[in-house]
């Protein structure tokens, strides 16, 4: 008996050292462990921090928020948080401090992000905040939009299809009896029309389009024969047209020769026609005036003096 309450002891001591021993992991784990340098940023909104809340660096655990006061300045309410991180670490004077979650269930951190300068800031120093996305409010602003696009563009939407809808089943109600009317009378007047174009096609009627067939075969047939005669009557024209005009190129200057000896012979013909023409109206002259003496005195038909000639004049 005695040696029963003496193991359960030795367990009871064993189960309260793990538990310290696991406690100051947790602890050492979440806090950093070892000395702590402070540091401080400011935000507008501290949605999800709280004392307590992991501070990580690049994702890296290091350090907690030690306490958040509240302030304000001309643009309204400042929340002073001070971080409280492991002692001797290096941040660069340009780091950035943003709230962060990885996820909806995730844990808020204040995640600094390590800059570029080559300047460090000292402990007590400020980093500058910047406030991060806050998921729940966006999904909240995202399911307002939903709703209104749901309440103000999508049922207004499915109301006009479903009125649509109801007036087009209303007019198909009403018209398709008509239209399975017509459609009966039009496939009756095929039906008679397929009767009567049997009728037509006997063996008489057959015979027949099967000659005016053959005659519109062989007009076409003849149609193509005189389209190639008229083509080769083309080439045959082409062909005289071109020697045409070889011929008139080559005979050019025998032509303009000629030309020029027909002028020449115009020209005598001319004057030789302007002489006898002259002759011919003086002899009309005279013609008249003997005429005029005879009806006077026919007795100069037997007596008189000749008349003088009057010569023609020749270009020599």
């Amino acid at each position: 008996m005695k040696r029963d309450t003496i193991n359960y002891f030795s367990v009871g001591l064993f189960v309260l050292a793990a538990l310290a021993v696991l406690f100051w992991t947790l602890l050492q784990v979440s806090a950093g462990g070892g000395e702590r340098d402070v540091y401080y940023t400011e935000y507008r909104n501290v949605a999800g921090l709280s004392e307590g809340t992991l501070v990580t660096y690049e994702g890296y655990v290091f350090g907690k928020v030690a306490a958040i006061e509240p302030g304000r300045d001309a643009q309204g309410v400042r929340y002073r948080v001070a971080l409280e991180v492991a002692s001797g670490w290096k941040i660069p004077s340009d780091s950035v401090a943003r709230i962060y979650s990885e996820g909806l269930l995730a844990d808020t951190v204040v995640n600094i992000s390590e800059g570029k300068a080559g300047e460090f800031l000292e402990p007590g120093g400020m980093i500058r905040g910047e406030q991060g996305v806050d998921l729940f409010a966006v999904i909240g602003e995202v399911a307002g939009d939903v709703g209104d696009l749901s309440e103000n563009a999508i049922r207004p939407l499915i109301e006009s299809l479903n009125r649509t809808v109801q007036e087009v089943g209303g007019a198909l109600e009403k018209r398709v009896p008509v239209i399975l009317d017509d459609v009966e009378h039009l496939v009756g007047r095929l039906d008679d029309s397929a009767s009567h174009l049997s009728d037509i096609l006997d063996d008489d009627g057959t015979h027949k389009a099967k000659r005016i067939l053959g005659n519109v075969d062989r007009a076409a047939q003849d149609l193509s024969e005189l389209t190639a005669g008229l083509a080769e009557v083309k080439r045959d024209a082409q062909a005289l047209m071109a020697k045409l005009d070889t011929l008139v190129s080559d005979s050019g200057p025998d032509v303009r020769q000629a030309v020029a000896d027909l002028r020449h012979i115009l020209d005598q013909v001319s004057r030789y026609s302007a002489g006898i023409l002259q002759n011919m109206d003086d002899t009309s002259r005279n013609m008249n005036e003997f005429s005029r003496q005879i009806r006077d005195n026919p007795g100069r038909l037997l007596g008189g003096a000749a008349p003088k000639d009057k010569g023609v004049t020749r270009d020599r």
